[in-house]
């Protein structure tokens, strides 16, 4: 499949969707980007982690935060949603870069609380205003709306994760550090959905591959993201976000439209980058 041709397949899928949808993958080998409304403004759900990651490694590096801090959970930082720790004791301290992983991992929202109050919701917008990430907001609480918790655009998301990809932010050091936080990801019915990723292969940060996802997916009602990084043989490499909205199903089920939709974007994106003449992996 050429790009052209997976552009026009995204078409016809995305005409079936009764929602809307944006996306952006960009090529790290070639530049070449595959796109649909990828400026368009959209929910993040829990992607807008991706920027609290980036600004805690950032603080790191300045040497503001000390990753093996063991600090403690306040009442307020417990709430509902995803995650582990809201069902824990809450006399647990634990690591900074534990909850680094935890928010990622499991995209637990205590974990993220933690991390938001210690670097500070007014310096992690600040900081990705500096990386590029110009119509990105947060209020990372909940509101009337899924966009009133956090929003992007595909080409923000998409300008965060090449600088993490290549080692283009804070420094090479930081940026593996995040990689290998992102492999971590629990969560792979969106751009892992429909590609020959095992997840189960992974050894701590190590993966075997041939192809590795290092990604975080947000979902709400009616919203599913997902971003990411994939990695293949023969220097296979890029980067990826996919938004989708609006969609009448509000659930939280594994074949709720949006994230079906996502699941064969990112194969049509994958098909398309995939080195030509070489076969392709059962899992």
């Amino acid at each position: 499949m050429t790009s052209e041709q997976a552009v026009a397949a995204a078409r016809e899928l995305i005409a079936g969707f009764a929602g809307d949808v944006a996306f952006l993958a960009r090529n790290l080998v070639t530049g070449e980007e595959i796109s649909y409304r990828d400026d368009r403004v959209m929910p993040t759900a829990s992607t807008i982690k991706l920027p609290v990651l980036a600004e805690l490694f950032r603080q790191v590096e300045a040497g503001e935060v000390d990753l093996d801090q063991a600090i403690p959970i306040h009442p307020d930082d417990r709430g509902g949603g995803s995650g582990i720790l809201k069902d824990l004791s809450p006399a647990l301290m634990l690591p900074i870069l534990d909850h680094a992983t935890l928010m990622v991992a499991l995209s637990d929202n205590t974990s993220t609380a933690v991390l938001v109050r210690l670097l500070g919701r007014e310096r992690i917008l600040a900081s990705a205003r500096e990386w590029g990430m110009t119509d990105t907001t947060a209020n990372f609480v909940g509101g009337d709306t899924a966009r009133d918790y956090a929003s992007s655009t595909p080409r923000d998301i998409v300008r965060l994760l090449t600088l993490i990809a290549t080692d283009g932010i804070i420094s090479p050091a930081a940026c593996a550090q995040m990689r290998d936080i992102l492999v971590t990801q629990q969560y792979h019915d969106q751009i892992g959905r429909y590609l020959p990723y095992n997840q189960y292969r992974r050894t701590g940060a190590t993966h075997p591959g041939p192809v590795i996802v290092r990604s975080k997916s947000g979902f709400m009602a009616g919203v599913r993201v997902d971003a990411g990084i994939v990695e293949g043989p023969h220097g296979m490499h890029y980067v990826l976000c996919l938004m989708t909205e609006g969609s009448p199903d509000r659930s939280f089920r594994t074949e709720q439209p949006g994230g079906v939709l996502n699941g064969q974007l990112s194969r049509l994106i994958f098909d398309a980058w995939w080195p030509r003449g070489v076969a392709m992996p059962v899992d």
